[in-house]
Order: structure tokens, then C-alpha cells, then sequence
């Protein structure tokens, strides 16, 4: 599926509108739940190629051994929409950047069964004009200029107004209160005369791992959201 201009949002913009920090998507997009992209500066023509690591003996160290017969060329368009790899999103979570050569590697095949491993541009392997400090120079592409796609936030066209959004979180803490005070009927879950909030949470990470659920976003439960419930 071509992905538009029209197709993305700004990622500040929305983490806004789903009320979730940009870490948290971050992490998110790693495991696969959100698709992240950026957008080209500029019209370019990049050659990718297949590589390898080989070991040189007689000067220990390795190198990048790589086949010029199946090289690849992209044209880079103004504008177009480029994926994100999971380098690139580590990138960002470590080093809030990542260089734009990594959006390039997107558009090469799986080697699959090849005897190579991995794919480099040109520009990495032998034009060394274009080095600085002994590694190909590339500019770093920031936060700022991240997006997502819009259909990965299930929000419709429009936004709900402030009145219809703030009924239904009242309404979950009201659901979650109700079965913390639930829970506290047991002394394991109670501390005195009010649910014990460490235990609880304790509890949601056991049940995740028991049911096979992703435990980052529980495993960031803050207590102070238990808290609210309970009042």
C-alpha cells in the first residue's frame, strides 16, 4: 500500500490527541503496534548494496564484503513518505535521532537464503569524499520530524469534543475503583480498611504474563491513576 503526505500526522501532534507520551509510542512502534515514518527532504538517487562481514586476517579486522551485481537504485522523491526500521526507532528512544541512511535500507528485498546479510549504500561503502571523522556523513532526522499513521490511531476523522471525551474516563475510573474495592475484599489485596495499590499492580503484571499481554505500558502503571480511582 503507497503511503501519502495525507496519510501521516506529526507524531507531537499525536500523542497529543491519544493522550500518550511519545516514549510510550516509541516503544509501541517497536513491538509492532504503530508504523512510524518520516518524509524526504529532497529528490535523491541512492544505490544500496547487498553485504557481508569477512574477516581479514593479516589485518584483523573485519570489512564489508559486497556484490555489485545486485545493486539497487532508488529514487528518492520531495516529499515522500519513508518507513521507519526498528534501528531507526531505537534511534530515537536512545538518542532522540537516528541518520537517514536508515529510511533507504526500507527499500531493499530480504536477502533471505542469500550468503549475504545485510544491505549498505554506496555512499557507506566507497565514497569516501563524503566522510567526516572516518564514517560517511548523513544527516540526523529528530522527533520533529517523525509522523504516524493516522489510521494506526483509531480516532475516526474527527475527535471527540471535550464534554464526550471526558465521560468515558470518569466512567473507567469509576469501573476500575469498584473492582479494586472488590479486590480488597481479599487481605491480600486490602491494607487496613483500603486496597493495598502495590499488590494490585502487582497483580495486572502477573495477569499479563499469565495471558500473554505486553507488560510495558502495566509495568509503567502509575499508582497515583489507582488512587483516583479509589476516590
Amino acid at each position: 500500500m503507497t503511503i501519502n503526505i495525507t496519510d501521516v500526522i506529526n507524531l507531537n501532534t499525536a500523542s497529543k490527541q491519544i493522550n500518550t507520551c511519545i516514549e510510550d509510542i516509541l516503544f509501541d512502534a517497536l513491538q509492532g503496534s504503530y508504523q512510524l515514518f518520516s518524509l524526504s527532504s529532497e529528490e535523491q538517487t541512492i544505490q544500496i548494496l547487498p553485504c557481508k562481514k569477512e574477516w581479514i586476517e593479516e589485518e584483523g579486522i573485519f570489512i564489508d564484503s559486497y556484490n555489485k551485481r545486485d545493486a539497487r537504485i532508488v529514487e528518492i522523491e520531495l516529499g515522500q513518505v519513508l518507513k521507519l526500521n526498528n534501528t531507526a526507532i531505537k534511534g530515537l528512544i536512545v538518542n532522540k535521532s537516528f541518520p537517514v541512511v536508515e529510511l533507504f535500507r526500507e527499500f531493499a528485498p530480504e536477502l533471505g537464503d542469500s550468503e549475504y546479510e545485510y544491505w549498505k549504500t554506496s555512499k557507506e561503502l566507497f565514497e569516501y569524499d563524503e566522510w567526516e571523522d572516518g564514517k560517511p556523513k548523513y544527516n540526523l532526522i529528530g522527533l520533529d520530524s517523525i509522523f504516524l499513521l493516522k489510521s494506526d490511531m483509531n480516532i475516526g476523522d474527527k475527535l471527540p469534543n471535550k464534554t464526550s471525551a471526558e465521560a468515558p474516563s470518569k466512567t473507567s475510573l469509576k469501573v476500575i475503583g469498584l473492582l479494586v474495592y472488590h479486590l480488597a475484599k481479599s487481605p491480600k489485596y486490602a491494607s487496613g480498611s483500603s486496597p493495598n495499590k502495590s499488590q494490585i499492580k502487582e497483580l495486572l503484571l502477573d495477569l499479563a504474563q499469565e495471558l500473554c499481554i505486553n507488560q510495558y505500558g502495566l509495568s509503567k502503571v502509575d499508582e497515583r491513576l489507582l488512587t483516583e480511582a479509589i476516590k
